[in-house]
C-alpha cells in the first residue's frame, strides 16, 4: 500500500512540472522530494485503522503489573548506531521497583555484552503514560504499548549526544515468547514504521547474575541459619531443661529413698528398741515373779517349820 502511494505521488509530481528547467533541477531536490513522500506514506500507513488498535498506549491504575523482573526477547531500531548496539546484545534484563513516590520507579538493568555483563541502576519518571529516563549521558523518552500476555513493549526516542533514534523493545517474565504473538509484534513495529530488521535473544545465553537475587538468597541462607541455631539452642536447653529435671527427680527419688530407709531404719530401731524394753520388762517382770515365788514359798517354808517346831514343842510340854 505504502509503495503503491509513493508511485502515485511521485506520477503526480511529474505531471505538474511546468517546463524542462525543473526536470533537471539538483539531484539532492529530488532525493528531498522522495524522503518526504517517504515519510508522507509512512504516516498514512501508521494511521490505518489496524495500527490504532495495535500501538495503543498501555493506561494502568498503578503501576504493579510493571513492577519485577523482565528478560529481553526482541528488538528493533530506526537508526544505524542503535540497531548495532543492539547487534552487541546477547542477553538483558530488567527490574522495576516502587519508590517512596508513586511518579518514580527504579530500573535496574543486567546487559550481558560481548561477553562481559553490564549492570546499572536508575529511576524513570512518569507522567502519564510517557516515561523518562536518563543513563549516563542519554535519555529515553518513551512509553509502554499494550502487548501479549506477561509481556512487556517499549518504545521511546533515545537521544545520545548528538545522534537521536527510536528503540522498540519486548521483554517477557521468562525470556520466551508465543509463537503466534511473533506476526503481531512485526505488524506493530511496522505500524511504527522500524525496518523488517529484529535482533532477537536466542534463548540460551546466560543471563547476567543480579545482585539483589544473591543478596536475597544469602539473607535467606542467613535466616535459615539464624532458625536453625536458634531451633538447635532451644533443642539444647531442652535436653538440658530434660536433664536437669532427671537430675533433680532422680535426686529426689534418691532423697525420698534415704528418708524411707532412714525411716524404715528408725522404725526398724524403735522396733528394735520397743522389743528390747519389752523382753527386758518381761524378764523383769519374771525374775520378779520368781523372786516373789521363791519368797513365798520361802515364808511358807518357814512357817511350815514353824509351826512343826510349835507343834512339837507343844507335844513334848503335854507329855
Amino acid at each position: 500500500m505504502a509503495v503503491q502511494l509513493v508511485v502515485a505521488l511521485l506520477a503526480l509530481a511529474s505531471l505538474s512540472v511546468p517546463d524542462c528547467n525543473e526536470l533537471v533541477k539538483p539531484l539532492e531536490d529530488r532525493s528531498s522530494l522522495v524522503v518526504a513522500l517517504l515519510a508522507l506514506a509512512s504516516l498514512s500507513a501508521a494511521s490505518a485503522p489496524d495500527c490504532k488498535e495495535l500501538v495503543k498506549p498501555l493506561v494502568l491504575e498503578d503501576h504493579t503489573e510493571l513492577y519485577g523482573k523482565w528478560v529481553y526477547v526482541m528488538g528493533s531500531a530506526d537508526h544505524l548506531f542503535f540497531q548495532n548496539a543492539l547487534g552487541t546484545l546477547k542477553s538483558s534484563w530488567i527490574d522495576l521497583s516502587a519508590t517512596s513516590d508513586h511518579k518514580v520507579v527504579t530500573l535496574r538493568w543486567g546487559d550481558r555484552i560481548d561477553g562481559k555483563c553490564v549492570v546499572g541502576k536508575t529511576h524513570a519518571t512518569i507522567s502519564g503514560t510517557t516515561s523518562t529516563v536518563h543513563i549516563h549521558l542519554s535519555e529515553h523518552k518513551g512509553q509502554y504499548l499494550e502487548t501479549c500476555p506477561n509481556c512487556l513493549l517499549w518504545s521511546d526516542t533515545s537521544r545520545n549526544g548528538d545522534i537521536t533514534g527510536r528503540y522498540l523493545l519486548l521483554f517477557t517474565r521468562t525470556g520466551k515468547m508465543d509463537p503466534t504473538y511473533l506476526d503481531t509484534y512485526k505488524k506493530q513495529a511496522e505500524c511504527l514504521n522500524f525496518p523488517e530488521k529484529h535482533q532477537t535473544y536466542d534463548g540460551k545465553t546466560e543471563l547476567c547474575p543480579d545482585d539483589k537475587e544473591e543478596k536475597v538468597v544469602e539473607e535467606e541462607i542467613m535466616e535459615e541459619k539464624q532458625a536453625t541455631e536458634e531451633a538447635k539452642t532451644t533443642e539444647e536447653e531442652k535436653a538440658t531443661e530434660e536433664e536437669k529435671t532427671t537430675e533433680e527427680e532422680k535426686t529426689t527419688e534418691e532423697e525420698k529413698t534415704t528418708e524411707e530407709e532412714k525411716t524404715t531404719e528408725e522404725e526398724k530401731t524403735t522396733e528394735e528398741e520397743k522389743t528390747t524394753e519389752e523382753e527386758k520388762a518381761t524378764e523383769e517382770e519374771k525374775t520378779t515373779e520368781e523372786e516373789k515365788a521363791t519368797e513365798e514359798e520361802k515364808t511358807t517354808e518357814e512357817e511350815k517349820a514353824t509351826e512343826e517346831e510349835k507343834t512339837t514343842e507343844e507335844e513334848k510340854t503335854t507329855k
